[in-house]
C-alpha cells in the first residue's frame, strides 16, 4: 500500500489565515469536497481581483486570465492531490503578460483522507511599479509584521521563523518553549538552542528544506533549557519568501508529555514481554527439574511395590532414603518459586535486629552441612565480627545459603570452596570464591534474572531462581553485590550489606 504524499501539516485555521495575510505571496485554499476556494489572502485578491466570497458558485472565473496554452495544466494542478510545483503566463486586464510559480500542498487527515489542498504562488515578472501598487494594497513589510506580531503572541503553537541560520521572528510561545528571552534568539544561530544530540539531523532537514528536496513534515527533536530541563517539540515547517530571501516557518509543539506517555507504554509493554517470558522458563524449567526428582520417588515406589516384601531392611531404607532426598529437592525447588513470588509482590520485608555473626555462621553452616555432604569443601574464616550488628539474619541467610549452594554445585568435588566474612566499618563483607566452571561474559548481564540459567552449565541441575534471590535481598538489606568470573578458571561474589554495630 503506497503511504499518502508528505503534506504540510498547519495549525489552526484561525492561526493559517492570520499567516497568509501577511506574507508577501499569493495564497488561496481549495476543498476538493464542494469544489470551492474556501479562503483567499489579500495578495490573491490584489492580483487576480476576486476573492473566496466574490468566486461563489463559479470557482474557475480567475482562470480566465491564465494563457489558454497553460489552463488546463492549471485547473489540474488546483485539484491535484500531490504536491507539485509549476510556472504559467497570466494575462493582466492591464495588457502585461506576468508570470506565476505556483507550488500545490495537499492537507491529509490522520486517516489518510485529502481534507483540502493549499496553494502558494509568486509572480516572478512584476514590474516594479507593480509591484508597489500592491504593497500598499496589502500594507508595508513593518505594518503587516506589526499585524502578523499582535495575532500570533497568543496562540498555542510556537512560531519561528528563520533564515540564514538565524531566528528572525519567535512569538511567545517559542520563545517559552526554547527557554530563550527575544534578545538572545535574535542573536545567536537557531541550531544554538537544539539538543547537542539532534543539531545535525535538524539542520539536514532544513538545509533539505530549503534546497526544495522532500523532507518529513513532522518529526521531533529535543531542546535542553537552561535548567537542565529537556523539552521534546515537534516540529512541521514550510518555505517561504522573508524579503527576497528564502526563509522558513516553523510551527513548534511541545510533546514532551505525549513522548513520555509512549515511553511509558512501551515500558510496561516491555514489562508484559518479560512476564510472558518468564513464565515460558518457569515453565520449562520447573518441568525439567521436577521430572527427575519424581523419576527417582517413582522408581523407588514401584521397586518398593514389587519387591519390598524379600528386599532386606537396608535396601529398603536406602530406597526411603531416595524418595526423602528427592521430596525434599523438589520443597526445596517449591520454596525458591515461592520465595521469589513474595520478593517480587513486595510482601519481603527488611527487619534488623542485633546478630552475633560467629554464632550464627557456625549454625548456618551446621545447616548447609546437614543437607549437603560437599559442605565440608568450604574454608570458612570470619574477621571483625566480635561484636553484634544490626541485621536481618534471614535475608542474609538466603544469600549464604544460595552463593554456598552455587559454589558447590558448579565446582569440582576435589577443590576448596572459600567464604570469607568480614565487618568494614558499618558493613558486612561476604567473599566466596570457587575454582569451578566460572560464567561466561555474556551471560554476566542476566546473571540476577528469574529463571536464567548459565549457556555453559550443561547437565548440572538448577532452576535460575537463587541468584535472582540473591541479588532481591542484597537489595532489601542496602546492599551492593560484584561477580569476578572466568571459565574454566572459577567465580568469586563479593556481597557488602549494611549492618552498623548494635
Amino acid at each position: 500500500m503506497t503511504p499518502p504524499p508528505q503534506t504540510l501539516a498547519l495549525p489552526g485555521e484561525a492561526v493559517l489565515k492570520q499567516i497568509a495575510a501577511n506574507i508577501d505571496a499569493m495564497l488561496w485554499s481549495w476543498d476538493p469536497h464542494s469544489g470551492r476556494i474556501t479562503y483567499t489572502n489579500p495578495v490573491f485578491e490584489a492580483f487576480w481581483g476576486v476573492s473566496a466570497d466574490s468566486l461563489g458558485e463559479r470557482p474557475w472565473t480567475w482562470l480566465e486570465q491564465v494563457d489558454p496554452a497553460d489552463r488546463s495544466e492549471v485547473r489540474r494542478l488546483q485539484t491535484s492531490p500531490r504536491k507539485q510545483l509549476m510556472e504559467y503566463r497570466v494575462h493582466r486586464p492591464t495588457g502585461e503578460v506576468a508570470r506565476l510559480s505556483q507550488r500545490a500542498l495537499p492537507i491529509f487527515s490522520a486517516s489518510g483522507q485529502l481534507m483540502r489542498i493549499i496553494h502558494l504562488a509568486t509572480n516572478v515578472t512584476w514590474q516594479l511599479d507593480t509591484s508597489k501598487q500592491l504593497r500598499v494594497e496589502i500594507g508595508r513589510r513593518t505594518d503587516s509584521e506589526a499585524k502578523y506580531r499582535a495575532v500570533v503572541e497568543n496562540v498555542s503553537e510556537g512560531i519561528l521563523v528563520t533564515a540564514a541560520g538565524r531566528i528572525l521572528y519567535a512569538n511567545p510561545r517559542a520563545l517559552a518553549l526554547t527557554s530563550l528571552d527575544e534578545e538572545t534568539a535574535r542573536s545567536r544561530p537557531f541550531i544554538d538552542f537544539i539538543h547537542p544530540d539532534d543539531r545535525e539531523w535538524v539542520m539536514g532537514n532544513h538545509l533539505r528544506r530549503l534546497r526544495g528536496e522532500v523532507v518529513e513534515n513532522h518529526y521531533q527533536f529535543r531542546v535542553q533549557h537552561d535548567n537542565c530541563d529537556t523539552r521534546w517539540l515537534e516540529i512541521s515547517a514550510v518555505v517561504f519568501e522573508w524579503e527576497g530571501t528564502p526563509a522558513t516557518l516553523n510551527f513548534l509543539t511541545d510533546v514532551t508529555d505525549k513522548r513520555r506517555t509512549e515511553d511509558d507504554m512501551r515500558k510496561a509493554l516491555a514489562h508484559e514481554r518479560e512476564l510472558s517470558e518468564l513464565k515460558s522458563r518457569f515453565v520449562a524449567v520447573t518441568s525439567h527439574e521436577f521430572r527427575t526428582p519424581l523419576a527417582a520417588i517413582l522408581s523407588s515406589v514401584e521397586l518398593l511395590d514389587a519387591y519390598g516384601a524379600s528386599f532386606p531392611a537396608e535396601e529398603r531404607r536406602e530406597l526411603l532414603d531416595q524418595i526423602k532426598t528427592a521430596v525434599a529437592r523438589m520443597n526445596g525447588m517449591v520454596d525458591q518459586v515461592l520465595l521469589t513470588s513474595r520478593l517480587e509482590l513486595g510482601t519481603f520485608s527488611f527487619e534488623a535486629a542485633p546478630l552475633l555473626m560467629p554464632d550464627w555462621l557456625v549454625r548456618v553452616m551446621a545447616e548447609l552441612e546437614h543437607g549437603n555432604p560437599q559442605a565440608a569443601r568450604i574454608s570458612m574464616t570470619c574477621d571483625g565480627l566480635d561484636t553484634p550488628r544490626m541485621a536481618d539474619q534471614t535475608l542474609l541467610r538466603h544469600i549464604v545459603v544460595n552463593l554456598l549452594g552455587n559454589a558447590l554445585k558448579y565446582s569440582d568435588p576435589d577443590t576448596q570452596v572459600e567464604f570469607a566474612a568480614s565487618g568494614v566499618g558499618e558493613h558486612i563483607l561476604l567473599r566466596i570464591s570457587d575454582r569451578g566452571i566460572g560464567i561466561p561474559e555474556a551471560d554476566l548481564p542476566r546473571l540476577f534474572g528469574s529463571f536464567h540459567r548459565g549457556t555453559n552449565v550443561g547437565n548440572i541441575s538448577g532452576t535460575g531462581i537463587g541468584l535472582h534471590i540473591v541479588k532481591e535481598c542484597i537489595d532489601l538489606h542496602h546492599g551492593t553485590v560484584d561477580v569476578q568470573s572466568k571459565p574454566g578458571v572459577g567465580t568469586t561474589f563479593t556481597v557488602k550489606v549494611m549492618a552498623p554495630l548494635a
